[in-house]
């Protein structure tokens, strides 16, 4: 299966380096707005050396096309011409891009679409009481690294480094948790997806004694309760939580396996 990556960060690089000792995958392209990450990407390859394409002619060439990049990038690969056949794979880790675009998502007819479940436990159970939810709670406590930057943050001028000890920055509905913190709060969308409830509440917290990246969500219905919290280490990256890396990775050996765990 040809392979192409849009986005060369870390995880970009992380699956790139899965996929080049794969005997099932080849890795054919790579794509990012930054040409030298794309370029630095190609250079630690070992075994194979993909080309740097433009997003449309990767989109063409490959089988599977995995999507390591941000939010902003979803619309273009929705809408790309050569996206939707039937010999074609989607891998999705931005999956905050997806909220303002479902649109484009439900005109998708033949392209398998694959959404990682990231750095969050018990979407299965999620998607069995889909429909049935009366509430659904996502907190997410984060150290203080992990946060730099998010435009909320800078809009509300929070100092971070002034925080001494856990405390609520932002609280809300899904739609402006993923606006306001677009690099921070993929597993919102994700829990979105997998729950179809809309009114999905998000509590922020940074925590500058933590060393984890926490996300704890509990749904309530007619079923009973489901609670799950899993305490992640951030990954070389701050915002990202080693554990959205090896969802993506498990996705990726599993993509033809005639037997699956779950829903």
């Amino acid at each position: 299966m040809k392979a192409g990556i849009i986005g060369c960060g870390f995880i970009g690089n992380e699956l790139a380096i899965f996929i080049d000792k794969s005997k099932e995958l080849r890795l054919i392209g790579v794509n990012d707005i930054d040409k030298k990450k794309a370029n630095d990407l190609v250079k630690r390859l070992k075994n194979n050396k993909p080309k740097s394409m433009e997003l449309n002619d990767l989109i063409k060439k490959c089988d599977l096309i995995i999507e390591s990049a941000t939010k902003n990038v979803i619309k273009e690969i929705l809408s790309n011409k050569n996206l939707d056949k039937s010999n074609k794979s989607l891998l999705i880790m931005s999956t905050g891009g997806l909220i303002n675009n479902f649109n484009l998502l439900n005109k998708i007819k033949n392209c398998r679409i694959y959404l990682p479940s990231g750095a969050i436990a018990g979407l299965d159970a999620i998607k069995t009481v889909s429909g049935r939810i009366k509430s659904l709670t996502l907190t997410t406590t984060k150290p203080i690294k992990g946060l730099k930057d998010a435009p909320y943050i800078l809009k509300k001028r929070i100092n971070l480094e002034k925080i001494k000890t856990g405390k609520v920055v932002f609280e809300g509905n899904l739609k402006d948790a993923v606006n306001r913190f677009p690099q921070n709060i993929n597993v919102a969308a994700t829990l979105f997806l997998a729950s179809k409830f809309r009114n999905i509440r998000v509590k922020i917290i940074a925590d500058p004694d933590t060393k984890f990246n926490t996300h704890e969500i509990k749904a309530v219905g007619d079923f009973g309760e489901i609670n799950a919290i899993t305490r992640n280490m951030p990954s070389k990256n701050t915002k990202t939580s080693y554990l959205a890396v090896l969802s993506a990775i498990n996705i990726l050996k599993t993509l033809k396996n005639n037997v699956r765990i779950g829903n």
